[in-house]
């Protein structure tokens, strides 16, 4: 049976029934109960009519070639099944493109480097993004509900929230941040949005930006263009200086030339010095230097060390001694190692007094080999040392012509442990001496090299 066939007949039996009893009433009693009746039955038969049309169209729109299989769509009811499936269609489609604008906009929030936080236009907290607990070490649960300038506890913060929402512009700031002892660094850019769905409520942006890396790297670049600049010319003075006292009249002096010349040399040894270590420098940051793995024997490296130092030794007076089992083999780069000692050694010889002794000592574990370089200098204080391995920075007590150096041997040292996968420590005492040790780990030959 049809549907259009199975209504008519529903209907076509409620009016004839509906005859029938009206025929039968004979007051008005009956009238009232028998059209409140048919009332009902008729709101009941539409109420059926809706959920099988409603039903149908749902079918339709999973499958619509089963619904025309069945000749609905030749029913007297096509134009409102029809009507039905465009509506729950165009539902559809549009909670389909809802989701998904919403899932990219929960991609992108949710991926952002910038902490964002939006908010009402009273300050109180709406939601922020996992880059904002990250940057400000604060828990979305913690900040969600509560008002910006409460969560974030900076007079900063504070005064941005209030201009912004009062001048409805763009403002922009770079303040200070502590988060959990450690200093930050922040941009925070705030703006206002207005829907234009005509409510008036207005909405606060803020971006979080991390500026302490950024700001700390362009630190490191004016220290490094000012200390490159204060060690070039220093040399430079010198030999400009001499030479001209040479050229007005000392030439003439034998005794006093001599001397003029023995400083040009020695400032001139300065200069290539500082020009070899930032070249080295650059080689090692470059990212293409190769490895080359082979076999060392630290017996035979620490005797030519003692050999390239024999006459600063002598100087001294002191004496270099090793500390390790002969025959001592491992596997790693042994001109980068070389180069690692060679600033280690250096630096011990500079900072230890007339008469002592170095120690160069090696052990075998597990994990790989460990290294020591041991001083009984004027040491280094505790607070300076988070700073020794920063390119040109040298302890205060060492900045003497008396101690000559670029303060680049332990930027080196620390680069080349880093390409040789290992790690460097330093221990220190003031008076007593230092100790740099070197761990480097067990390394086997490539396949190509047996």
């Amino acid at each position: 049976m049809s549907f259009r066939a199975f209504v008519f007949l529903l209907g076509g039996g409620a009016f004839v029934a509906g005859g029938v009893f009206m025929l039968l009433a004979g007051h008005g009693m009956a009238r009232l109960i028998l059209f409140a009746g048919l009332f009902l039955f008729l709101y009941l038969l539409v109420r059926l009519i809706y959920r099988i049309v409603a039903r149908q169209a749902d079918a339709a729109l999973k499958n619509p070639l089963t619904i025309a299989a069945q000749g609905f769509f030749d029913d007297l009811f096509d134009p409102m099944l029809s009507g039905l499936i465009r509506l729950l269609k165009e539902k559809h489609e549009t909670s389909g493109r809802l989701a998904e604008v919403a899932s990219r906009f929960e991609g992108v929030f949710e991926n952002m480097v910038e902490g964002v936080v939006v908010t009402a236009s009273n300050s109180q907290i709406l939601m922020v993004n996992p880059a904002f607990e990250r940057i400000l070490a604060i828990p979305a649960s913690e900040a969600v509900g509560n008002r910006l300038g409460i969560v974030v506890r900076e007079t900063a913060i504070h005064q941005l929230v209030e201009e912004v929402f009062r001048t409805k512009n763009r403002v922009m700031r770079e303040l200070g941040y502590r988060s959990r002892g450690a200093a930050k660094v922040l941009n925070v850019v705030a703006t206002i949005s207005e829907p234009r769905d005509g409510s008036g409520k207005s909405y606060g942006i803020f971006l979080f930006y991390d500026m302490t890396t950024i700001r700390g790297l362009e630190r490191i670049r004016k220290d490094f263009v000012a200390n490159v600049s204060h060690e070039i010319r220093t040399p430079l003075t010198s030999i400009r200086g001499y030479a001209e006292a040479l050229s007005d009249g000392a030439l003439a002096d034998p005794e006093l030339a001599k001397s003029f010349l023995g400083i040009i040399s020695t400032s001139a040894d300065r200069l290539s010095r500082l020009v070899n270590d930032l070249l080295e420098l650059s080689r090692l940051e470059s990212g293409t230097v190769d490895l080359r793995l082979a076999p060392i024997e630290l017996g035979s490296l620490s005797d030519r060390l003692r050999e390239e130092f024999s006459d600063r030794l002598s100087q001294k007076e002191m004496r270099l001694e090793t500390d390790f089992s002969r025959p001592f083999t491992f596997v790693s780069d042994e001109s980068l190692l070389h180069l690692v000692l060679v600033n280690l050694l250096d630096n011990a010889i500079k900072y230890s007094s007339p008469g002592s002794s170095l120690r160069l000592g090696a052990t075998m574990g597990e994990s790989g080999v460990q290294i020591e370089v041991e001083d009984r200098g004027m040491g280094i204080p505790e607070e300076e040392l988070p700073r020794i391995f920063e390119r040109f920075y040298r302890v205060d007590r060492s900045r003497s012509p008396a101690v000559p150096g670029t303060g680049l041997g332990l930027s080196i040292v620390r680069h080349v442990m880093t390409l040789l996968s290992g790690r460097v420590a330093v221990k220190s005492a003031l008076g007593k001496g230092t100790t740099v040790s070197l761990h480097l780990p067990s390394r086997s030959l490539p396949s190509s090299s047996l």
